[in-house]
């Protein structure tokens, strides 16, 4: 199959460039063709002579490599505009954010049978709410990487999607032997988005020292190179590493004893299954999305969002109960690996040919 995944970005470090990422270069392992496009930053309306300059430059290709930050084999393919004449014909179109969905749904057919790959429900938290909301109603085939997103869809927009939960990459992230930490770390990730719930994470890091309890805080992230600013604002100094590359993120996870997921909501949550790979045991708010892998009490410690004394309250918990910590680790960790990256990919592959057939179907009938 000729396979187009369109993207808004590429070069940010996040949970679904990851995953978007390997299902392209698994899907091309496949012997499938993949390209991966990139749309261009939106003119505005009066810019008549930005759009003149736009129309006569080609398509930018950026080598595979200039994804330092995970295994890629695909050239990165940036438009100069949104022009349906830089889109390649395909048999299948992959959208994965609201802006590439909105762009791809008034394409020509021959450009690809369209997917919208939702990875979060965008609405909740971007500036074009309205915009994003739009696409949910797309009479397109859905894909979705959690029930939450899911149940999202079908209650407020009326439409059904195909669950594909993203597994965590288990030759990368794991944990061979856990080694316990007689002062427990405690890792988060740091984001500039306020939804992502940074603040609370800090804010319930000091009620835990304030109470008394000793711990070591390890927070990485990719917005700031220079963490002076974090500290200042915590008012305490933490270990930091920035834009870790993926062996030195395994470290990290390996290193720590928690890991404590503050976010207000999340598409899935992909820092916390990896940390879980690496047998670190999870303290984390109802994301939504989390609730695939995160059974309170079993796998998790789960407390709602933006409750700080809960949250608190489940780290205390881990701090003073080593019987508990250690078994929602290793319960955690068996389940993170019911989830196979070959089993997606070929349910992914599945997904796409029994749409072109329905389509070939329909062709015949015609």
């Amino acid at each position: 199959m000729k396979i187009s995944f369109m993207v808004n970005q590429y070069a940010r470090i996040s949970g679904g460039n990851r995953a978007l990422f390997e299902f392209a270069n698994r899907l091309k392992g496949k012997g499938h063709e993949v390209r991966w496009i990139v749309l261009a930053k939106p003119i505005k309306s009066y810019r008549w002579d930005k759009k003149i300059i736009a129309s006569i430059k080609k398509v930018i290709i950026k080598p595979p490599e200039i994804i330092d930050w995970t295994d890629n084999t695909i050239p990165i393919e940036i438009l100069p505009s949104n022009n349906s004449k830089y889109i390649p014909e395909s048999d299948i179109l992959v959208a994965t954010a609201w802006q590439t969905a909105d762009f791809a749904i008034k394409l020509p057919r021959e450009k690809g049978v369209l997917f919208y790959f939702v990875l979060h429900y965008e609405s909740l938290w971007t500036r074009y709410k309205n915009q994003a909301l739009k696409t949910y109603d797309l009479s397109c085939q859905k894909i979705v990487c959690s029930n939450w997103i899911k149940n999202n869809l079908i209650e407020k927009h009326g439409q059904d999607a195909d669950v594909l939960v993203i597994p965590v990459d288990q030759k990368i992230f794991y944990c061979n032997k856990k080694k316990w930490n007689a002062r427990r770390r405690v890792c988060m990730l740091h984001h500039d988005y306020d939804w992502k719930g940074y603040e609370d994470g800090i804010k319930a890091i000091k009620e835990v020292v304030d109470q008394g309890h000793d711990l070591e805080l390890v927070v990485f992230g990719e917005k700031l190179k220079d963490p002076q600013p974090l500290f200042a604002a915590a008012g305490f100094k933490f270990e930091y590493h920035y834009r870790p590359a993926r062996e030195k993120l395994r470290e990290i996870y390996a290193s720590c004893d928690i890991f404590l997921c503050s976010s207000w909501y999340e598409g899935l949550g992909l820092t916390g299954m990896e940390a879980m790979a690496c047998r670190c045991s999870l303290v984390t708010t109802n994301t939504g999305g989390c609730l695939e892998y995160a059974i309170d009490e079993k796998t998790a410690l789960v407390s709602k969002p933006r409750d700080i004394i809960s949250l608190s309250r489940n780290l205390i918990r881990l701090l003073e109960d080593e019987v508990l910590l250690k078994s929602l680790s290793e319960d955690g960790y068996r389940k993170i690996n019911e989830f196979n990256w070959e089993e997606s990919c070929d349910r992914l592959i599945c997904l796409f040919t029994e749409k072109l057939k329905k389509k070939d179907t329909k062709l015949l009938d015609f």
